[in-house]
């Protein structure tokens, strides 16, 4: 469902000319950085995150009100507003270009944001997804509590896998100490893989790995893979052979902690299996969540737009 990606420079990405730029609009200071080295966007619709009103929020707002972009809150008419924006930029039948970053969008925006394409988009179109890795800030030793665990929404809660089968966890490992271990334990999965993003810094491999107690997961059967955030198609491939080998023994749940990019994978996959694997997300709490400033480079995966259609299409005659 990836049909190329990987790194790119903030150069190259001033010489690209969009026609639907859509991104998350938050506090944190990366929220702007790509939609401000972007050469030209026609339409750049802004998602206004909900959230405290600390670090780069008010410098980001103000951006956005600059250059003209449609500011839509997070809660507010997303669906109808890309919709909006993908109809004002056709041209008669020729295909446009729409990119999506999602470097500072949550995870429930971004589902809607790639259902919403999924609906609205020509199978001509080309949809990018883009994403800007942080630069690394030793992060604040926390060790949050864990409040809600469930499916992102109902369309993703697996509800054709069959609740007999043994659980498997599909699970992303990121920065919040003691999270993970705190997902193994409360749901007892009979079999778990953590999935550890590489490939941006050491710094960053050894934070996470401090994080998750160097992937000691004592009492429980574990696996750890390492995938390269810089590598998308390669990635995805990963996630979807070890879903295809999973599904038939196990009930599969994947929660897409860690960088944003892996969420956009396992929206892949909960996809491609829709029904049979389930898409959870954890909610907990922490102090002030820290800035993010953003890194040297991007990553960016172009989509099989026609794959997103044609689900989008099943997807609607089942629920007619």
């Amino acid at each position: 469902m990836i049909l190329d990606g990987g790194s790119v420079t903030f150069g190259r990405l001033g010489k690209e000319s969009l026609d639907v730029l859509i991104y998350g609009l938050g506090f944190e200071t990366r929220s702007t950085k790509l939609p401000s080295v972007i050469g030209h966007a026609t339409r750049t619709l802004a998602i206004r995150m909900s959230g405290p009103s600390i670090h780069s929020l008010k410098r980001n707002v103000a951006f956005a009100h600059t250059q003209k972009h449609q500011v839509v809150g997070d809660d507010g008419p997303i669906e109808s507003s890309i919709a909006e924006a993908i109809e004002r930029s056709r041209r008669g039948d020729k295909p446009i270009r729409i990119a999506f970053d999602v470097s500072s969008v949550n995870r429930l925006v971004l589902f809607d944001v790639l259902l919403a394409l999924s609906r609205f988009a020509n199978p001509r179109d080309e949809i990018e997804v883009l994403y800007c890795p942080a630069a690394f800030v030793e992060p604040i030793p926390q060790f949050p509590c864990i409040e809600k665990l469930g499916p992102i929404s109902g369309g993703f809660s697996g509800f054709d896998a069959d609740p007999a089968k043994p659980l498997c966890l599909i699970m992303g490992v990121g920065f919040d100490a003691g999270v993970s271990m705190g997902i193994i334990s409360h749901l007892e999965p009979r079999l778990t893989y953590c999935l550890w993003g590489t490939g941006v810094s050491k710094e960053f491999d050894n934070a996470v790995k401090k994080a998750n107690f160097d992937f000691d997961f004592t009492g429980f059967n574990t696996k750890v893979l390492s995938y390269d955030l810089k590598d998308p198609v390669g990635t995805f491939q990963m996630l979807d052979n070890i879903t295809y080998g999973l599904r038939n023994e196990f009930r599969v749940v994947m929660m897409p902690m860690g960088p944003k990019l892996l969420t956009v994978h396992t929206a892949l996959i909960g996809i491609a299996y829709f029904g049979e694997v389930g898409i959870w997300r954890v909610q907990h709490s922490r102090f002030e969540p820290p800035d993010s400033q953003p890194g040297s480079y991007a990553i960016r995966a172009r989509l099989m737009t026609d794959v997103l259609v044609q689900f989008a299409q099943r997807q609607q005659t089942l629920f007619a």
